[in-house]
């Protein structure tokens, strides 16, 4: 036969094991948690920056199409305003990014007008590259 004492401890959890349990739930939500909104914040910005950069290559090709060139051979940025920061005397597409994150684009064309790379940078990390792409489309680099 066992005895009571026995019986009743084997009823239930004891305190400091709900405790250590909440304080391992705690521990892990307090690593988890963060990272869950960090990877949100880089799928938002790396969405944003893949939409307004297609959007920004259609222009490029629309002025290509009516030129033959995309431009003068320069380094030009459109800011999170939308405003190209130095136009100089190339026709360029007016283009406002679209969606939350404010992401600055710089497009640049190599000489001759038939080249260009297209990088995109957020301006809350430091101005990092998040993405880049050319004139083929083709993805050069994305922020993972």
């Amino acid at each position: 036969m066992s005895s009571p004492s026995a019986s009743r401890r084997s009823a239930g959890f004891s305190l400091i094991e709900i405790l250590l349990v909440l304080a391992i739930l705690g521990i892990i939500s307090a690593i988890a948690i963060p990272s869950y909104l960090g990877q949100r914040h880089r799928a938002r910005v790396i969405g944003d920056a893949i939409s307004n950069a297609r959007v920004l290559q259609m222009g490029l090709e629309t002025l290509k199409a009516d030129t033959g060139v995309y431009g003068a051979a320069n380094t030009y940025t459109w800011t999170a305003a939308g405003l190209p920061s130095d136009t100089g005397p190339a026709l360029l597409p007016t283009f406002t990014p679209k969606g939350g994150s404010k992401v600055d684009f710089r497009v640049t064309i190599a000489p001759g007008g038939v080249v260009y790379t297209l990088d995109v940078f957020d301006p809350t990390l430091g101005n990092a590259r998040v993405y880049g792409t050319n004139q083929f489309g083709q993805e050069l680099f994305r922020w993972y």
